[in-house]
């Protein structure tokens, strides 16, 4: 007797400890009796029916209340690693969200409301140093200040802006901090007479983790003269580039297809003293810039 007695008790556990089992796992991707969704639910490729995504792998999971996503949502790359999390309140994004590169590092964090950043932001760049760091108002409008950064860490570009438009002083720094270039905005436009630049007091020191910047020296190649090659290095007319002429920068900015893009062409007369800044940008020439305090 006492043997069935504990052989009944065994057999009690066992089915509490199933039904527990089966209870916990009821609550993921469930519907209630009006057919919401309800609870814990995980999407996968073959719920989501795209082609990237193993049929098992996870797409997003995340919290649902009467069909509504509510909380944190997690997505996933095709890959398996973190894409994004983003805050839910009645199945719109509306609170803290992250966004990851594939490399797990963020790419972008902030607060999103229904289709627009508001307050701090942040976009990062692939190793995980800050990119930009923005303060947006309500409207999703730039507002306050806005710093921009080498991929170094150093501060690139500091400036104000006030309903989307830049205010005040806008500072340009290089990659060793220095102090480049100040210009001067009045409700977004420039004022040239309180424009400043200034010559480096020291080489720039290139960052190792941006090696698409490169600094030859010999005579600058134009893009229609192709024969005419740099004395030193191999200028392949991509990406970042300082370019030297009689030993002084002739041209430096971001090319593509050999054609400046986005710099500065620098001219001097037959004495070697800087008399014009030619400025570039989209590929386009734009206007001269002001020459620097001591070439004035």
């Amino acid at each position: 007797m006492k043997k069935l007695v504990h052989f009944l008790i065994i057999l009690a556990v066992i089915a509490g400890y199933g039904s527990a089992v089966a209870a916990e796992s009821d609550t993921i991707n469930q519907t209630d009796g009006a057919g919401k969704r309800q609870g814990w639910w995980i999407i996968t490729g073959a719920f989501k029916k795209d082609p990237k995504y193993a049929p098992t792998a996870k797409v997003e999971e995340g919290r649902y209340k009467d069909s509504q996503k509510t909380g944190v949502w997690i997505e996933y790359y095709p890959n398996g690693a973190k894409k994004s999390e983003l805050t839910f309140v009645n199945n719109r994004p509306n609170g803290h969200a992250v966004m990851y590169h594939e490399n797990g590092k963020k790419s972008e964090e902030g607060t999103w409301v229904g289709t627009r950043w508001v307050g701090d932001y942040t976009l990062f760049y692939e190793d995980g140093v800050p990119r930009q760091q923005f303060n947006y108002n309500q409207l999703g409008k730039r507002d306050g200040k806005q710093v921009y950064y080498h991929s170094n860490g150093k501060v690139a570009i500091e400036v104000n802006v006030k309903e989307g438009k830049e205010e005040g002083w806008k500072k340009e720094y290089n990659e060793n901090g220095e102090l480049i270039l100040e210009t001067y905005f009045a409700g977004g436009n420039i004022d040239p007479a309180k424009t400043k630049t200034y010559e480096p007091k020291k080489s720039v020191t290139t960052p190792e983790k941006a090696p698409e910047e490169k600094e030859i020296k010999g005579t600058a190649p134009t893009v229609t003269d192709n024969a005419n090659k740099p004395n030193t290095g191999q200028f392949t007319g991509e990406g970042y580039w300082i370019l030297y002429k009689n030993g002084q920068i002739s041209m430096k900015g971001t090319f593509k297809n050999r054609k400046m893009m986005e710099g500065e062409e620098r001219v001097y007369d037959n004495n070697g003293k800087l008399t014009q800044i030619k400025l570039y940008k989209g590929g386009k020439y734009v206007g001269d810039g002001p020459l620097p305090v001591d070439s004035k």
